[in-house]
């Protein structure tokens, strides 16, 4: 027989021990937006997709919408747009996004640019237009490789909200989404 500390007490020790490990992971969880995300987006969702979101566009149920950070996790990818305005050696204004795609798939990952399409306010969906200074092109990325470029599309000064849309494979049923809103 042991000595030292009852039964009893043994219990509630682990109890405790139990209760404050719980607290601990869902603390971390609420601290961290990646892993809320993750932890309160659909079913039908990819892990790291933003969990509220406003209407939009061409909206599928399936559809990733990038967290705060413009990043999307689709396809065990990670990708991450930054977008702005800028002007191509015409001298035309385009859409751009500084895209990175890092694979956390265990085999390597072909992606393209035209993987990305664009739906302004008022149109239907465009391609992108091969302006973007240091394109994004395509290749393969092996496992826990990245792949960085800028990838831009055409600009005619429509305001309103801007549909960017990643899919990773023809006929994907997840797309990663960017709402990109222009005054």
């Amino acid at each position: 027989m042991l000595k030292g500390s009852s039964l009893g007490a043994m219990v509630k020790r682990a109890a405790l021990a139990s209760f404050l490990l719980a607290a601990t992971s869902v603390a971390g969880a609420l601290a961290s937006p990646m892993a809320n995300a993750a932890m309160s987006s659909h079913a039908s969702h990819a892990m790291g997709c933003a969990t509220a979101t406003t209407a939009y566009l061409g909206s599928k149920a399936t559809d990733c919408v990038a967290l705060s950070n413009s990043t999307v996790f689709v396809d065990d990818t990670v990708v991450s747009a930054k977008w702005s305005l800028a002007a191509d050696k015409f001298g035309f204004t385009n859409l751009c996004a500084a895209v990175t795609i890092r694979n956390q798939n265990k085999s390597t990952y072909f992606f393209n640019d035209f993987n990305m399409t664009l739906r302004p306010p008022k149109s239907s969906v465009t391609v992108l237009n091969f302006t973007a200074k240091h394109a994004l092109d395509d290749g393969f990325i092996a496992p826990g490789g990245v792949a960085k470029g800028n990838i831009c599309f055409d600009y005619f000064g429509q305001p309103g909200q801007y549909v960017a849309m990643y899919s990773p494979r023809a006929h994907s049923s997840i797309r990663g989404i960017w709402l990109v809103n222009l005054d």
